[in-house]
């Protein structure tokens, strides 16, 4: 059992829709988590045939299978109103199709060209469908009818979303930057230089978290100063904020994961990895109410799963590193990521060296405690079976991130030196095509020296950047806070890792 942040080993869900045919690129839930809305497109001999399929959660039984009116009317993601009375949905045949959600069946059109993403107004009034061709249709949510066109002459990239702030003032609009419209006139007010492809609001609107699938990263942007606060170095398909608003939970289609992000410290603590990852691909998500479960949509082979998460835990708290301590942001991301349990009088002694030992268990947790049988006998004379982490040790051994040394022994109490750690950092994520530049980029490392391609690697993606003075000091031991440091700094290029 993985001791990993998501606290459970990657397994199969709990529950696959039977969706037997059709693109199921999306999925909603409406708001007390008793109903699924996935929209899909079946072909046919001479077109698509779009449908709405309405799943019940409780008993897992499709309850409605409502067909799209239109010729080849693929269809995007559904909104629910806010009283959850009407669905609405944009399709590739130049409409907003709406249906009602206690009949089940579908209402009306609504003449809409090229819309792709749709936002509500908070008292629902009012719906704002955004097209490719960077206009925003305004439509009277109660009518049903379109009230207003506003055009916007901004080059490309095309809008990819839309969201409305919770005063309704303005919504915000994803493209080449993120741009601020007042919903009384139309008008972009302000534009924030963040290239996005996906909005999500907190519930109190002061921090708008902007996924950039092109640079690979979500920002943090301070809505009150239009400014941007801090980055994520994740970003997928959606940003779904649990109810806490200290987690996060990002589809990654070419990891098939869903990736579970620290709102503390903004960074990847884990991930839930989907059954048969070289098949299935997470394209979208939706949380249940209690934050317990997670409906995903997945392609190559389209259907739809549910995955439990677990309960959020607040992360450990250590007595010798107060929030004003060097590296303290590190240690607690090590801490929620469950790679430290520092020690039993709830110290984390971060001046203290890392042991060998130590370090194999960082290293293990680090990979989400991957299901390991230790071998009967120990390949180290100085390393038990009996000892505290020889699981881990031979795991490491097993995996060639750490063969010893040639009298096979692992030393195991004995200080990490920092040529060491660049090893084991590098062998952790196996960058074996790396290739050393022909200068090194430390005074004090030689390029035939034993670690040099190891250190030109740390150095290359800054996971450590060396002392003022120009140095790497291999040969110094490397504290816990620095491990808590460079582990940190090394996660941003492991999401494949499965833990």
């Amino acid at each position: 059992m993985a001791v990993s942040g998501c606290g459970q080993p990657p397994s199969p869900p709990l529950w696959q829709l039977p969706v037997q045919e059709g693109d199921t690129g999306t999925v909603t839930l409406n708001k007390d988590g008793s109903r699924l809305y996935i929209p899909r497109s079946v072909l046919g001999e001479d077109n698509a045939q779009a449908i709405v399929s309405v799943f019940d959660t409780k008993t897992h039984s499709e309850v409605a299978a409502m067909p799209v009116p239109g010729y080849n009317a693929y269809p995007g993601k559904i909104q629910l109103n806010p009283s959850q009375s009407k669905g609405y949905f944009p399709t590739n045949d130049r409409t907003v199709q709406v249906f009602d959600t206690a009949t089940n069946t579908m209402a009306t059109s609504i003449p809409v060209f090229a819309a792709s993403r749709l936002a509500f107004s908070p008292d629902g009034t009012r719906l704002y469908a955004m097209d490719y061709n960077q206009k925003i249709h305004v439509i009277d949510a109660i009518t049903d009818t379109v009230i207003d066109t506003w055009e916007y002459d901004i080059r490309l990239p095309s809008f990819s979303d839309i969201v409305v702030e919770p005063t309704g003032t303005y919504a915000y609009i994803a493209s080449g930057e993120t741009h601020v419209v007042d919903l009384k006139t139309g008008a972009i007010v302000d534009s924030i230089p963040v290239r996005g492809s996906d909005l999500t609001f907190s519930s109190d609107g002061r921090t708008l978290y902007v996924m950039d699938t092109f640079n690979r990263r979500t920002a943090v942007v301070d809505v009150p100063s239009k400014s941007v606060k801090a980055t994520i170095p994740v970003s997928g398909y959606d940003f779904i904020l649990s109810s806490s608003e200290k987690r996060a939970y990002i589809p990654m289609w070419e990891f098939s994961s869903i990736a579970v992000v620290d709102l503390n410290t903004n960074a990847l603590i884990c991930s839930h990895w989907m059954d048969r990852p070289d098949t299935i691909r997470a394209t979208d998500a939706v949380l249940s109410p209690d934050n317990r479960t997670i409906y995903v949509t997945q392609s190559r082979p389209y259907f739809v799963a549910q995955v439990a998460i677990p309960e959020e835990k607040p992360s450990p708290r250590f007595t010798d590193t107060p929030s004003d301590a060097s590296f303290h942001r590190e240690i607690t991301w090590l801490a929620t990521a469950g790679i430290t349990t520092g020690f039993d009088d709830h110290t984390f002694r971060p001046l203290e060296p890392v042991r060998r030992d130590a370090m194999a268990a960082f290293i293990y947790r680090f990979h989400g405690s991957p299901e390991f049988t230790p071998p009967p006998v120990s390949p180290f004379t100085d390393v038990s079976i009996s000892d505290k982490f020889y699981k881990e040790i031979t795991w490491l051994a097993a995996n060639k991130i750490s063969q010893g040394w040639p009298d096979q022994t692992y030393r195991p109490l004995e200080p990490v030196n920092r040529d060491a750690m660049a090893a084991f950092l590098y062998r952790t994520v196996d960058h074996a095509r790396f290739i050393a530049p022909a200068e090194s980029p430390f005074k004090d490392v030689q390029t035939d020296d034993p670690f040099y391609r190891e250190i030109s690697f740390v150095s290359a993606l800054g996971v450590s950047t060396g002392w003022a003075d120009g140095t790497f000091r291999p040969l110094q031991p490397v504290n816990r806070d620095a491990m808590a440091a460079f582990l940190f700094r090394l996660n941003p290029f492991a999401a494949f890792v499965k833990r």
